[in-house]
């Protein structure tokens, strides 16, 4: 190649490179500058490696550290109650314990707080063992690992991102429509589906309730012990119908209303339970299909009982509750008896 060409080359790539990167940092989709008029998908969607390196490093004051459940959680709703604070999004579809126990210690030695979904499969140790999910692991770990920081913004899915918002905003889409749409998705949910659809849940390999063993009490109370009074736990809801098969199969209930117990006993923050039979977990309208994430609507609810006063609140009384070391055994063994009147 002759130099003349080289010199080319390297011309468009001086030029290209920082095009692409103040581009992407302008057009921002994933909200890292503003959370403001942005599509609630790419605020919520989940966080590929270098995406959530960038979250982090950003230090905002607020993480939502879970799975997909978080794709239906706006952390523009909690910014609205905590007003001048800054709430990122860094949900992982189908996480393991690992995986959030990892992030949580990164979120807390940026001295920033963390909204953190308990969620039962997360807890299966016998996950950890998937050769897929600890591929994706170690991407996440290296991703948190490098050094590199404004690279980020010169990458090509992030371009790709960048460019699809444009164009929705050109289409006239609007900000809500994928929030819109779940929440009018007509489905139908019924116990032999639920049965079925966890029995199957592993047919892509990630077998998220074979062989159902909580992960180590000592991992349970490291977590519980990172968090401050500050931080938050969260045992979102599902179909009510989940809670009748987490009691049928496998002790699931059991097992994980122990490391409830555990976690509650051993934290200073704060644990909201929605793990309740309640008028919203009887609606399946509520939830997609088999019931298991709640829609946005519900996430709205959820946090509006975590953070609205008496006056403003539009939740339910009987949903939500906060369980102290006084009362998580009580509260638990209550809802436990409930669940057995429902079979």
């Amino acid at each position: 190649m002759s130099s003349k060409r080289w010199i080319k080359i390297w011309f468009i790539i001086v030029i290209t490179i920082p095009i692409v990167g103040i581009f992407n940092y302008f057009i921002d989709p994933y909200g890292l500058n503003s959370s403001q008029n942005k599509f609630y998908l790419s605020l919520t969607n989940v966080s590929k490696p270098n995406i959530l390196k960038l979250k982090i490093n950003l230090k905002a004051d607020y993480y939502l550290i879970g799975s997909s459940r978080l794709m239906r959680v706006n952390p523009t709703v909690i910014e609205n109650y905590l007003l001048d604070k800054k709430v990122f999004n860094i949900g992982i579809s189908a996480a393991t314990f690992d995986e959030n126990l990892m992030l949580a210690k990164q979120v807390i030695s940026n001295n920033s707080n963390f909204i953190f979904g308990f969620d039962a499969f997360t807890l299966n140790k016998n996950r950890l063992n998937n050769i897929d999910l600890l591929n994706r692991q170690k991407k996440y770990k290296e991703a948190l690992t490098s050094k590199t920081i404004i690279s980020e913004y010169f990458s090509l899915d992030f371009l790709i991102t960048s460019i699809e918002d444009l164009h929705k905003r050109i289409s006239g889409e609007k900000l809500d429509q994928f929030f819109t749409s779940e929440n009018n998705k007509e489905v139908r949910t019924s116990i032999d589906g639920v049965e079925k659809f966890l029995k199957n849940i592993g047919k892509d390999g990630v077998e998220n309730f074979n062989n159902f063993e909580i992960v180590a009490e000592s991992d349970i109370i490291q977590l519980a012990k990172t968090a401050s009074e500050d931080d938050i736990f969260i045992i979102y809801p599902k179909h009510y119908y989940h809670y009748v098969v987490n009691q049928k199969y496998q002790n699931i209930e059991d097992k994980y209303f122990r490391a409830i117990k555990l976690l509650v006993n051993n934290t200073n923050a704060k644990v909201w339970s929605f793990y309740q039979i309640n008028e919203i977990t009887r609606n399946e309208k509520n939830f997609d299909e088999n019931g298991w994430h709640f829609k946005p609507k519900i996430a709205n609810m959820i946090f509006n009982r975590i953070y609205g006063d008496d006056k403003t609140t539009i939740s339910p009384k009987n949903f939500g509750i906060l369980l102290t070391k006084d009362n998580v055994q009580k509260n638990l063994s209550r809802i436990s008896n409930k669940v057995k009147s429902y079979q």
